[in-house]
C-alpha cells in the first residue's frame, strides 16, 4: 500500500505534513509525519479523523443549479457544460450591465496552498478588473501593527522556543488553535519555563498556564505600556541595547511618563501589582519570549495596541537571547511565494474599487455606482463568518445578486448560491503549503482521484476564464507550471527536489538562533522602531476600542461580548463532521456568575444576547472562566445549530483604522433569560 506526502490545507498555524495510506485508490489511514519537525507524528482533533471528511455522505460531488428560493437549499444536479454556460452567462451578463466592479471575489484560506489560494482566481478577477477583497479578516490589523515596530521579520523560530524560560502567550490558545506550536511551548516548560497568558477568556490553555492574566477587552495596548512602564520602574530595561538597534529609546521613556502603572491598571481592570510582577518578570527571567495570537486585535485600535507590545521585547532586553523576544506570524515565510504577482495585478485594465472583507454585508446592500450584482466565492463560508450577520444574509437574499460557490458541502452561504460547482479536498490536488506558523513549506501530493466531478479551485477557475473569453495563454497554464513558476520565484531559494522527495523544506531567512541579538530588523534602517516617524503619532500609545470604551453605549449594553473559537471547529469548517459535533452539540454564552445573578440567569438556561444590530439564543454556562462584565460566546458552528441567528449577528462591521481589519470583540450587548427584555418589570425590579 502506498504512503503518499501530504499538507493539511487548513487555516492553522501548525500546517501539518500528512502522510495517506491509499489502497486500491482509496485512502485509507492518515497520520502526521513524526519526521516534520512541528507536526511530531500527531494530528489535531480537527482533521485527524479528516478521512470522513473527504468520504462524507454530504460531500457536494457533482455541479448543482438552484430551483427554489435563495437559502432553502433546492438544487438539481447539472452537467459541468450546463454549469459552467449558467456562470459565464450570469457572470458576463452583470458585466455587460455594469461593468467589471460589478464582480465582487470572496475567499480567504479555507484552503491554505498557495496555489488553491488565489493564483488562477486572482488572475480571473484582475483581468474582469473586479472589485478588489481587501482579505484582512484573520491577522491584517495585527500585521499591519508588528510591522509598524520591526518590519515585516522572521521573528523567533519555534524550533527555538524551548531556550525561553519566560513565555507570554498573549491573546492566544493554542492548545485548541495550534497543537503542535503548543507542543514547543511545553518543551519550554520541560525545561524549566514560566508559562503566562494573557486573555480576557479562561481558555484551555489559560487553564494549565502557571498564569493567567484577564484584561477588559481591547485594552491590551494599554497593558504592554504599563508593562514597560514597570521595567522602568525597576529599573530593569535594556538601554545599551535598545540604544545600539532601536529609535527612540528616550523620546518612549517621555511617553510612558504618561501612563503610570496606576493608570493602565485602571484601563485594564487588572491589579497594579499584577502588572508590575509580569513586567519586571519579563524582563528579569531571561530568555522572555512573548507571542501574540490575533486574538487581541478584533477591536479599533489594533494596529497601535500590536504596535505598542512589539515594543515590549525590546526594553525588557529579551531579543539578545536564543529563545526570546517576539513572535507573532512569521509573514515573511509566507511571504518568500510571489503569491501576489502570481496572480497578475498587471491584468486590471485600470484602478479598481476596494471592499474590506469584514464588510461583505455593507458592500452587498449598499454599494452603487455600480452595485454589486455578482458575488464568487470560495474557500469561505461568509455568512457565519462574517460580521453583521443581518446584512450579509440581506444582501444573499437579493434576487438581482447572481452568485456562485465552490464548495465540498451544503454549508449555510452555499444554500443562497445560484450554482455551486465542487471542489476538491486536500487530499485530490497537488500543492504547496506555506506557513504563517513556523518556517516550513510543505508539499502536498494527491493522494486520491478526485471524488465525484469535483475539480480543484485552480481548474474550476480556470474553465470559467476560458468560457468567459479572456486570454488562453493566460488561463491555460497548468497546475504544474504555475507551482513550479511560484517555488522558482521564491524569495529565497527552495530546493525543490527535497521538498517533494521529503514533504517539507526549512525556508531559511536568516532568522538563526537569536534573530535580532544585534539589530537588523526588516525596517528602512535595520532598527526596531520604538519611535516610528511614519506615523501621525510616532510613539506608542493607548489606542482605546470604539463599543467597549463608549460610556454611553456600555449604559444600555452592560456587556462585552467576545466570540473565540472552538476547539474542534476551524471557523466554521468541520462543524458538520461526526465526532467534532458529537464533542461540541451546541453553541453556548459563558457569562460569570456575579453578571448571571443581576440578570436573573442560571447555568443551563437559555438566554438572549441582544444589541441594535440583531440578537441570538443559546444556552448559558455560568463560570468565572469569564471576567465580569464580559460574555463569551464561541463561533462556528452552522446556523441549524444556533436555531436562527448566530453570534455573528451582533458583531459589528466597523474596520481598524489602519488595515480594514473587522473588530468582531469592540462589540457591547445585554443578555437575559430568554422571553424577558429590557423595561420587563422583573428585570427592573433587579
Amino acid at each position: 500500500m502506498p504512503t503518499i506526502r501530504g499538507a493539511c490545507p487548513h487555516d492553522c498555524p501548525d500546517t501539518c505534513a500528512l502522510l495517506v495510506t491509499v489502497e486500491d485508490g482509496r485512502a485509507t489511514a492518515i497520520a502526521g509525519n513524526p519526521d516534520h519537525p512541528i507536526t511530531r507524528g500527531f494530528l489535531c482533533g480537527k482533521v485527524s479523523d479528516y478521512l470522513e471528511r473527504v468520504y462524507h455522505p454530504d460531500r457536494l460531488l457533482r455541479p448543482l443549479i438552484r430551483t427554489g428560493p435563495k437559502g432553502e437549499g433546492e438544487f438539481r444536479e447539472a452537467s459541468w457544460d450546463e454549469a459552467l454556460d449558467r456562470v459565464a452567462s450570469g457572470l458576463g451578463g452583470a458585466i455587460d450591465r455594469h461593468g467589471g466592479a460589478t464582480v465582487l471575489p470572496y475567499s480567504f484560506i479555507g484552503t491554505q496552498g498557495a496555489l488553491q489560494y488565489n493564483v488562477v482566481s486572482g488572475r480571473l478577477f484582475n483581468a474582469i478588473g473586479a472589485t478588489e477583497l481587501e482579505r484582512t479578516i484573520c491577522d491584517a490589523a495585527a500585521m499591519a501593527g508588528v510591522m509598524m515596530t520591526h518590519g515585516a521579520d522572521p521573528e523567533v523560530d519555534p524550533d527555538e522556543w524551548h531556550h525561553a524560560r519566560l513565555i507570554v502567550l498573549w491573546g492566544w490558545n493554542p492548545l485548541s488553535t495550534a497543537p503542535h506550536l503548543w507542543r514547543r511551548v511545553l518543551d519550554a516548560r520541560a525545561a524549566g519555563a514560566r508559562i503566562v497568558v494573557i486573555d480576557p477568556f479562561r481558555s484551555r490553555t489559560a487553564r494549565v498556564a502557571d498564569e493567567h492574566v484577564q484584561p477588559i477587552p481591547g485594552t491590551d495596548g494599554a497593558l504592554a505600556l504599563g508593562l514597560m512602564r514597570a521595567i522602568v520602574d525597576a529599573g530593569l530595561a535594556d538601554e545599551e541595547w535598545c540604544r545600539a538597534h532601536a529609535d527612540g529609546y528616550d523620546d518612549l521613556l517621555g511617553r510612558l511618563e504618561q501612563y503610570p502603572v496606576g493608570r493602565c491598571a485602571a484601563i485594564t481592570g487588572i491589579d497594579e501589582a499584577a502588572i508590575r510582577a509580569l513586567g519586571e518578570a519579563i524582563a528579569a527571567v531571561q530568555p522572555s519570549l512573548v507571542r501574540l495570537g490575533v486574538g487581541a486585535q478584533r477591536h479599533a485600535g489594533a494596529e497601535i495596541a500590536y504596535r505598542t507590545i512589539a515594543c515590549l521585547p525590546a526594553v525588557a532586553g529579551s531579543w539578545r537571547h536564543r529563545g526570546g523576544g517576539f513572535a507573532y506570524s512569521p509573514i515573511a515565510t509566507f511571504l518568500a511565494l510571489p503569491q501576489e504577482a502570481m496572480e497578475r495585478p498587471d491584468l486590471r485594465p485600470g484602478a479598481v474599487r476596494s471592499v474590506p472583507m469584514g464588510q461583505l454585508g455593507r458592500a452587498l446592500t449598499t454599494l452603487d455606482d455600480p452595485p454589486v450584482s455578482a458575488l464568487v466565492v470560495w474557500n469561505a463560508n461568509p455568512l457565519i463568518g462574517e460580521p453583521n450577520e443581518t446584512a450579509v444574509r440581506a444582501g444573499l437574499e437579493r434576487d438581482d445578486l447572481f452568485c456562485v460557490v465552490l464548495e465540498q458541502f451544503m454549508t449555510d452561504t452555499a444554500r443562497y448560491a445560484d450554482v455551486i460547482l465542487p471542489a476538491t479536498t486536500g487530499l485530490e490536488h497537488r500543492d504547496v503549503v506555506p506557513s504563517w506558523g513556523h518556517h516550513y513549506l510543505t508539499w502536498n501530493e494527491p493522494a486520491i482521484a478526485p471524488r465525484g466531478e469535483s475539480l480543484p479551485n485552480s481548474e474550476i477557475f480556470r474553465r470559467i476564464a476560458l468560457r468567459l473569453g479572456l486570454d488562453g495563454d493566460v488561463f491555460s497554464v497548468s497546475d504544474d507550471d504555475l507551482l513550479e513558476q511560484l517555488l522558482a520565484g521564491s524569495s529565497v531559494p527552495v530546493d525543490r527536489s527535497a521538498l517533494r522527495a521529503q514533504g517539507y523544506v526549512k525556508v531559511d531567512l536568516g532568522q538563526g538562533a537569536a534573530p535580532h541579538a544585534a539589530g537588523d530588523f526588516a525596517t528602512p534602517s535595520g532598527r526596531l522602531r520604538l519611535r516610528n516617524d511614519d506615523l501621525d503619532d510616532p510613539l506608542p500609545f493607548y489606542d482605546p476600542p470604539a463599543e467597549i470604551a463608549d460610556e454611553a453605549l456600555a449604559a444600555r449594553f452592560g456587556l462585552c461580548l467576545i466570540t473565540p473559537k472552538t476547539h474542534l471547529f476551524l471557523n466554521s469548517s468541520f462543524a458538520n463532521g461526526r465526532r467534532q459535533t458529537a464533542a461540541q452539540p451546541e453553541p453556548y454564552v459563558v457569562l460569570h456568575p456575579d453578571d448571571a445573578a443581576a440578570r436573573a440567569i442560571v447555568d443551563g438556561g437559555t438566554v438572549r444576547v441582544f444589541n441594535d444590530r440583531g440578537s441570538f439564543t443559546a444556552r448559558c454556562r455560568v463560570s468565572d472562566d469569564a471576567r465580569v462584565g464580559v460574555a463569551v460566546a464561541p463561533q462556528g458552528w452552522w446556523l441549524k445549530a444556533w436555531r436562527g441567528a448566530s453570534c455573528q449577528a451582533t458583531t459589528p462591521d466597523a474596520v481598524t483604522r489602519f488595515a480594514h481589519a473587522p473588530t468582531f470583540n469592540d462589540n457591547r450587548v445585554e443578555v437575559l433569560p430568554e422571553g424577558r427584555h429590557p423595561g420587563h418589570e422583573a428585570f427592573a425590579d433587579e
